[in-house]
């Protein structure tokens, strides 16, 4: 099905036994990361992108050809995406959803690798943390506590609540010291819940790269970060009783997934259909009354690739679903994919979806529902 602006939804649905049910942006409900970036320039032309996005992996291949006749050297670089400030082992309090992600150990917390003519190459990185009025505090941080603190923005609970009982996850996580030395630095804020971090911490990988007269293959490959967030067809004005016939879809960070996700009429048969299953399996559990179940959500930046001289001159997107697991949903197989795009894509598999477009210069990102059973 291709409308007049390919606002394309792709749906699967596949007839397969049970799975275990499944349970870039800061404010939506991934980190959406992206491809490469560089200086506006007029001297390197992207000849062709080919792009895989899967649950498990990101995989882009680009051939860069410099037409000047001469070597030329720019800085390439790859931006992560911002970690989010409000973020305990996932959980994004701020827009209520969650990350599957940890808190991250280092700074390649999604696993960026990167080959240049087929051969590897270590990026540098650069690491900077900025509280909302662009203070850059990184130097402070590093005094204090080091690369990790830098790379730890979150939210923290109190030991007990108002009340003075005992929260099940609470608990200083800093101690008393270092919260006194970002306290006087001015980067937490405390109320009677809790105490939060306030710097967003940015982290871009980057190398000089030499393109010669002619192709340059650049290859990278990382981990997405999914979010997770509720989706239910719900009865008009009440939003707690599953409809699965005609109920709207609605969502907990997309009020109307239909239109944030572009869910067209074959789309929509098929998350009714596992909607259906779904309801049926937790009633015969034992479980009733509640009407949402998990999905998740894949997002990528096309748009940096606009920074490169003229259009992409063929751009070739594969969309592939798969097992999903996550530290904070569950896991489960791919059943359902929808997204709003103007590629023309085309089912070539039961969990695949490929569009090839020339001339391509990408007027958004993509934004990826992905419904697992």
């Amino acid at each position: 099905m291709v409308r007049a602006s390919y606002r394309l939804a792709a749906a699967l649905a596949v007839t397969l036994a049970l799975a275990v049910p499944a349970a870039a942006n800061d404010s939506s409900s991934e980190l959406g990361a992206g491809g490469l970036v560089l200086v506006k320039t007029d001297s390197i032309t992207m000849q062709r992108e080919d792009l895989t996005l899967s649950p498990s992996e990101v995989r882009v291949r680009y051939e860069m050809r410099n037409d000047t006749g001469k070597p030329v050297t720019l800085r390439v670089a790859f931006p992560m995406p911002d970690l989010p400030r409000d973020t305990p082992g996932g959980m994004e309090t701020a827009t209520a959803h969650n990350l599957d992600m940890k808190p991250p150990a280092d700074a390649n917390f999604i696993g960026f690798r990167l080959w240049v003519n087929g051969q590897p190459v270590v990026p540098e990185s650069d690491i900077h943390a900025a509280l909302p009025d662009g203070r850059d505090v990184t130097d402070d941080l590093r005094r204090i506590g080091g690369l990790p603190l830098v790379l730890r923005p979150r939210v923290f609970e109190l030991p007990t609540d108002p009340a003075g009982r005992t929260r099940p996850n609470g608990g200083w996580d800093l101690d008393a010291a270092t919260r006194q030395k970002l306290t006087d630095l001015g980067v937490i804020e405390q109320n009677e819940d809790g105490y939060g971090t306030l710097w967003t911490t940015r982290i871009t990988f980057h190398w000089m790269q030499i393109f010669a007269p002619g192709l340059t293959v650049v290859e990278h490959s990382y981990r997405p970060i999914l979010g997770s967030q509720l989706f239910a067809a719900t009865r008009h004005g009440d939003p707690g009783k599953a409809d699965p016939e005609s109920g709207a879809w609605t969502g907990s960070l997309d009020e109307n997934l239909t239109q944030a996700y572009c869910i067209d009429g074959p789309t929509d048969r098929a998350m009714r259909t596992l909607y259906k299953r779904m309801l049926q399996a937790r009633e015969a559990a034992g479980n009733r009354g509640d009407a949402y179940f998990s999905a998740h959500v894949l997002g990528y930046i096309l748009r940096t690739a606009r920074n490169w001289r003229g259009p992409i001159g063929t751009f070739h997107l594969v969309l592939q679903g798969g097992h999903v697991t996550t530290g904070f949903a569950g896991e489960g197989e791919t059943r359902v994919m929808s997204l709003c795009t103007d590629l023309p894509l085309r089912r070539t598999a039961p969990m695949r979806f490929e569009a090839t477009v020339r001339d391509y210069a990408p007027a958004q990102d993509l934004r990826v529902l992905l419904v697992t059973e």
